[in-house]
């Protein structure tokens, strides 16, 4: 017979943890805790035309699997903690059709996504959530695994209001440039100290539901402010939404961004300008509640004032309302609203007007379990320096969607985005640009 030899430190752990008051059962250990998540599977199809007899494409198989586990509240407060498994981000296509992440290989990412206390007083409508969060602002994405560790204070004392008030000392954004220690879903965090605040409002009224919200941010050596205000109104069947997003950069020397944006300017200053806004305004209409017509139609307009667009942590964020799949998403037409991407963002110096037109029609049926769609958007980004126009692109993206919701927790959908732009690029130089995707995505939630 075999004995296993322990040390002194570890037997005496082994033996506390089985003499232990607080040892249960399992099946009572986890009594009362709620589970939520969701298993997704991406297909993605890319092509890429440079207009010079210059083409590729890449097919990539993405998995993600999330789960939260929110504990029961005992003496006003609860944990919670959340696991993640991602493999988006390695996704590299190698020479000779030699990559990593590419379906079959070792890939991914996985730990823990969240671990938080919450606390909710009995004598006030406020919750403070203490640890490792999810960032679910209007510059950033929750559910691109954007995640800061800190605390955040929510209040609603105030009918009709909501305050809130964060400080986190490390965060992580999805999809940052790597040639920065800043994220790109490896596991890495910025150690640059994050503020925000915030004030949310809604009312029902018998002309429909007026809201406004107001939030500011702060980054110590990477952004002096940034500002995001939105006044909205929804209907029985129509909707408007005005936004507006503006942002102080720090382009310093030595900073964050100027890592992130050398290209040799004077000084060793950032190539990103420090001024930059976003204006938006989106019309839609929704024709199934009043008419009994299952038709949504939406249009809206991008424009900017200042000499950059670059007004969010992650241009994927959710709160500007806009159609199509790849327009603002690669160096093609010039245009990123995230400052931590070295991509589609006018250097320092110049100044860059965009105009974006778009429109989205929707039809559902069977039970409103099929839907089908049409994205179109128009586009032009100018660049210009003193009285020197760097480029100058006219661009046009086309996206049929659809989408089978097969029960409650089960969706399959897809599109194909297909996006020509016609002037200089800012990159490669040649006159036109081709890029297309196609994506089959699957997903259960729980």
């Amino acid at each position: 017979m075999k004995f296993l030899k322990l040390s002194l430190a570890a037997s005496v752990a082994l033996g506390a943890f089985s003499t232990a008051s607080f040892a249960q059962p399992l099946e009572d250990a986890i009594k009362g805790i709620d589970v939520s998540g969701y298993l997704r599977y991406r297909f993605n199809s890319d092509y890429y035309d440079n207009g010079n007899n210059n083409s590729n494409s890449k097919n990539t198989h993405r998995w993600k699997a999330v789960a939260d586990f929110k504990a029961p509240v005992a003496d006003n407060v609860a944990f919670n903690f959340g696991i993640l498994y991602n493999n988006e981000s390695n996704d590299v296509q190698g020479t000779g059709g030699i990559g990593s992440g590419l379906g079959s290989g070792k890939d991914g990412s996985f730990g823990v996504s969240t671990f938080n206390a919450v606390i909710t007083p009995d004598s006030t409508a406020t919750t403070v959530i203490i640890g490792k969060q999810r960032l679910a602002t209007p510059v950033t994405n929750a559910g691109d695994d954007d995640r800061g560790t800190g605390i955040l204070a929510l209040n609603s004392d105030l009918e009709g209001f909501t305050f809130a008030a964060g400080a986190f000392d490390s965060w992580s954004i999805d999809d940052v440039h790597k040639g920065y220690d800043l994220g790109d879903n490896l596991g890495t965090s910025v150690t640059k100290p994050l503020y925000a605040l915030a004030g949310i409002y809604g009312v029902d009224t018998a002309y429909g539901h007026f809201g406004a919200q107001l939030w500011g941010f702060y980054i110590q050596d990477i952004v002096d402010g940034l500002g995001f205000g939105e006044l909205s109104w929804t209907g029985s069947t129509f909707n408007a939404a005005l936004q507006y997003a503006i942002a102080s950069l720090n382009n310093d020397a030595g900073d964050v961004l100027s890592v992130v944006h050398p290209n040799g300017n004077p000084a060793g200053r950032a190539n990103i300008p420090e001024a930059n806004d976003l204006f938006v305004i989106n019309l839609g209409a929704d024709f199934a509640q009043e008419y009994n017509v299952p038709l949504d139609v939406k249009l809206g307009w991008v424009t900017n004032f200042q000499d950059g667009t670059a007004v969010t942590l992650n241009d994927d964020g959710t709160a500007f309302k806009y159609a199509g799949a790849l327009w603002w998403q690669n160096n093609a037409t010039g245009i990123s609203t995230s400052a931590l991407l070295n991509r589609g963002v006018a250097g320092f110096g110049s100044e860059q007007e965009i105009s974006v037109f778009y429109g989205a029609i929707g039809y559902s049926m069977v039970d409103s379990r099929l839907r089908i769609g049409l994205d179109y958007v128009w586009g032009n980004n100018e660049v210009t320096t003193g009285n020197a126009t760097l480029y100058d692109i006219d661009f046009q993206e086309i996206t049929p969607r659809i989408s089978w919701k097969h029960n409650k927790n089960l969706t399959i959908s897809g599109y194909y985005a297909y996006l020509m732009t016609d002037g200089p690029n800012p990159v490669s130089g040649n006159e036109d640009q081709d890029r297309a995707r196609a994506r089959v995505e699957v997903k259960y939630s729980f």
